[in-house]
Order: C-alpha cells, then sequence, then structure tokens
C-alpha cells in the first residue's frame, strides 16, 4: 500500500487540493440514485407578503452526492431538506410562495458540482441555493457563488480556510472547524493515561484539516506522535499501515476519516489483533450504519459529533425535530441532519427578514439575523460562520452515547478499550 507524508505529500494549499475521498455505498434510505430530482412539495394559497414571484413559486436549489463516495452522509441532508419544505408548504410557503425543492446529483464530484450550480443559477435560475456535501466540493462551489452574487448557506463543510477568503456570500449554519474534531478524544486519551498516538487520515481537504487540528491539540496535551501517515481516497487495504501502528508502540489511533475508511480499519485491526487503547474516528462513527455494518466491532470507539438527538443539549424544538425526523425516516437524526435543518431554519429567518427572495437583500439579512436553531443559537460573525463547541461520543451497547464535554456527558467513558480477543461476536 502507498503510503503519503501529511507534510510532504499533501501540502496544506487548497488552491491545487483535489477532491480525495473514499468511496461508500449509496445509502439504502435514498432509494435509486438519480442524476437530478425536481421535488414540489404541498401546496401554498394565502396572499404574499413581500416580493413576489410571478408563478407564486419559490425554488430552493442545490446539489448533493446521491451517488458515489460521499453518498451515505449527503444522504441525510437530502432527508431533512425534503421534511423541511413539506412542513414550510404546511405553514403556508415562504412569503406566500409555495416551495419547491430542486436538488441535483453531483456524483461526488467537483467538476460535476460546479457545472451543475452555473445551471441552476444561469438556466433553471432557483431563488434560493443551498450548499453541496464535503468541504472539497463546497470550496470551489463558493466561487460560483461569489460569481454570481448568490448567497448560500454551507452545510456540508467545516474546513476553516473556507471561510478565510474574503468571500461575502457563504454562510455556515452552527458549525465546530475541522480542527478541533478530535479535541474531545484527546482529552480523553490525555485522562487514561495515554502517552504515545498514531494518527492517520486520507489526504483530502477535510481529513487534512482534521489532521492538522490533530497535532496541534496533541502537541498542546503532550502527546507525543509516533506514527503519522495519510493515505489514497481509494486505499481499502489498511493492513501494511496498522501493522506498522502496532510496532510503532502507538496506544491509540486517531482516524481523520470518512464512512468506508474507518469501517475497513477497524475490521482489519480486529482481523489482525491490533490492540489499542482508543480508536477515534470522525465523520464514520456519526453515521447510524456504522454500527450496523460492524456490530460489535464498533463497541467502545470514540466519535465525534457537532450534535446529538440527546435531551440535555435542550435546544429550542429539538424533540420535536427528532420526532418528525424518526417518524418519516424510522431512525433518529444525526448531526448531518441536525445541520441540515438548521440551515433551513437560517435561510428561511433571512428571507422572512429580508421579506425578499432578492439575494444581496437574502445576503444581508443573514448577515444580520439571529435564529434559534435545533442546533442552538445561530449568530454569523464577520466571516459567515457561527461556532459551536463539539462532542465527543462512544459507542456503548449499540448506541452513540455523548461522554465529552463532562457537564452534557451522558455516560462515562468505558476505556481502555478491551482486546479484540476478550470480545464476544464479530
Amino acid at each position: 500500500m502507498k503510503q503519503h507524508s501529511f507534510t510532504d505529500s499533501f501540502p496544506l494549499s487548497m488552491k491545487s487540493m483535489e477532491d480525495k475521498d473514499l468511496s461508500s455505498r449509496a445509502p439504502r434510505f435514498l432509494g435509486r440514485l438519480f442524476v437530478g430530482a425536481l421535488i414540489a412539495i404541498s401546496l401554498c394559497a394565502r396572499a404574499a407578503l413581500a416580493h413576489h414571484n410571478a408563478d407564486n413559486v419559490v425554488v430552493f436549489g442545490g446539489t448533493l452526492s446521491l451517488s458515489g463516495r460521499y453518498a451515505e452522509p449527503a444522504g441525510r441532508y437530502f432527508n431533512v431538506f425534503k421534511l423541511y419544505v413539506e412542513q414550510l408548504n404546511e405553514r403556508g410557503g415562504l412569503l406566500g410562495h409555495k416551495v419547491e425543492l430542486r436538488i441535483l446529483d453531483d456524483k461526488s464530484e467537483r467538476h460535476t458540482a460546479i457545472e451543475l450550480y452555473q445551471k441552476l443559477i444561469t438556466v433553471d435560475k432557483v431563488d434560493l441555493v443551498l450548499g453541496p456535501y464535503s468541504s472539497a466540493i463546497t470550496d470551489p462551489v463558493a466561487n460560483v457563488m461569489e460569481r454570481y452574487r448568490k448567497p448560500f448557506l454551507a452545510p456540508g463543510a467545516v474546513s476553516k480556510a473556507i471561510w478565510q477568503r474574503g468571500r461575502q456570500y457563504i454562510f455556515s449554519p452552527p458549525i465546530v472547524i475541522a480542527q478541533n474534531y478530535q479535541k474531545g478524544a484527546l482529552e480523553i486519551a490525555k485522562e487514561i493515561g495515554v502517552k504515545r498516538i498514531a494518527v492517520i487520515g486520507e489526504g483530502s481537504l477535510f481529513p487534512m484539516h482534521t489532521t492538522e487540528g490533530t497535532l496541534e491539540w496533541a502537541k498542546k496535551l503532550d502527546l507525543e506522535v509516533v506514527f503519522l501517515q495519510s493515505y489514497h481516497k481509494d486505499e481499502k487495504d489498511f493492513t501494511a499501515l496498522l501493522k506498522q501502528i502496532a510496532v510503532s508502540g502507538a496506544e491509540a489511533i486517531f482516524s481523520n476519516s470518512y464512512f468506508a475508511d474507518s469501517v475497513a480499519q477497524l475490521r482489519q485491526m480486529r482481523r489482525l489483533k491490533i490492540n489499542t487503547k482508543i480508536f477515534s474516528g470522525t465523520v464514520g462513527p456519526a453515521l447510524p450504519r456504522f454500527i450496523e455494518e460492524l456490530g460489535s466491532t464498533a463497541e467502545f470507539v470514540l466519535g465525534f459529533s457537532m450534535w446529538e438527538p440527546a435531551p440535555a443539549l435542550g435546544h429550542p424544538n429539538m424533540n420535536e425535530f427528532i420526532a418528525n425526523y424518526e417518524k418519516r425516516y424510522e431512525v433518529k437524526p444525526n448531526y448531518h441532519a441536525a445541520r441540515g435543518y438548521a440551515s433551513m431554519q437560517i435561510l428561511e429567518a433571512a428571507v422572512k427578514n429580508a421579506a425578499s427572495f432578492e439575494p444581496q437583500k437574502v445576503r444581508d439579512a443573514l448577515a444580520s439575523v439571529t435564529v434559534e436553531t435545533v442546533m442552538g443559537r445561530w449568530k454569523a460573525d464577520a466571516q459567515g460562520m457561527s461556532t459551536v463547541e463539539g462532542l465527543t461520543f462512544q459507542i456503548q451497547n449499540g448506541k452513540r452515547v455523548i461522554v465529552w464535554p463532562k457537564h452534557i456527558a451522558e455516560a462515562r467513558y468505558i476505556l481502555p478499550m478491551p482486546r479484540w480477543e476478550e470480545r464476544s461476536g464479530k
């Protein structure tokens, strides 16, 4: 397996960054995959309150990775966009208009997303724009939005540098920047006496930034990084990498990964009987399918989340959102779903504040409004971001349980992880 050093092979220059994520199967709940989806939902009959489109319809448009390597997390956004538009129309629409949702499949490809957003703006002439999934796709799409001066929410991106380019039209729902994803897990490692750690991850935009943050927090916590490697987005066999970690003396693995790569790493760790006190992942463990795929192998894994369907968080309308999502999709929402829903809440509030669908007025409203969302209070800073504190959970008895920070922890972590030889099941 060809391996790369983060510092030598993958410089943190996003101008030359290529989309480097690992393929995963599309989630079952999406049904069949399709290139374009036009969802016209419900009716609205009340008189217009302000800005009025001639056909009495307002279109929310964007792309999502309904196929390709990002399909598993992107599907959660698709779910909530549909759910929110249905609810919005049931409440009378937006400024007296029926709302339609136009989501196109960017196939997890940057160039496809760029072309489709240009089409949505210049040909389809959508009224309001929703961002794609992943930092790697959102970054170039943001350039399109700047060119056409179209404001948009970017729920699928967390790389801080995207908001540090002087852009005026990109806004983030409540966000934990990528550099802080492993913060809680590293603090837990320090608490249980871990001294030597391994840091691995795919060599693309988001994992590189989570790795950057992992190294920074490890230094602050006086944790020695004894193994540091990146891997290609298409990597499936981690045998050689895991054996090198075992030889390195690392007591914990911090995997800055997506879904498929984190699943493969754990399966191969178990097969090779490579034991560590901690395995901490980023995106993968937060997805419901992670536990479905791994079964008992997922137990005791630490993962990151911006939000969990936990009463302890106590955000406005959160319980109603959880109940409606679970009723519709037969699974509790995760933080991807919550970010998508919060994005829609913010966009609705901005349009109502502007009393218009005119892009500049909506953009100015986004820059000034304060919104109570299912993820808490949102107020954009000068860069269009609104940061929140992240959560660390552990998978215990087949469920994600918040274990950090302590003031909202649902249970205490169970660590070190039991040795593979001591576990039952597969």
